[in-house]
């Protein structure tokens, strides 16, 4: 049997986790997205990513399916970055409060994580 050099594992381990990153942050905020009541679509149609701070106002986006918000997700999402999903309309926190979809999909998230560390 022959033996696999450790750099080898080791840039494995590290494209594995950096993939694993990525698709968890995705999984996140487009659970968010998905999430978000719809009425005109302007609500879900609001969420941005940013990359390193949280976006500063609002966008003209009505969303309904949430499509291009999830699009902007997945192109702007990196592994190694500290990455936002913001949504700077004045009743998005309202509807937090009631709907919960922020928090739902964090615990969401959390679970999964956690499930798929014990294996």
């Amino acid at each position: 049997m022959q033996e696999v050099p450790m750099s080898q594992i080791s840039r494995v381990m590290n494209e594995q986790t950096s993939e694993f990153v990525r698709a968890v942050k995705i999984a996140l905020f487009n659970g968010v997205i998905r999430d978000t009541r719809v009425d005109t679509g302007r609500l879900r149609g609001n969420w941005q990513t940013t990359t390193g701070t949280p976006a500063a106002g609002d966008i003209p986006r009505l969303d309904k399916e949430g499509r291009a918000a999830e699009a902007d997700v997945v192109a702007g999402v990196k592994e190694d970055t500290i990455d936002f999903l913001t949504n700077n309309l004045p009743y998005a926190e309202v509807w937090e409060q009631r709907d919960g979809m922020v928090a739902r999909n964090v615990a969401r998230i959390d679970r999964i994580v956690r499930e798929n560390v014990k294996r």
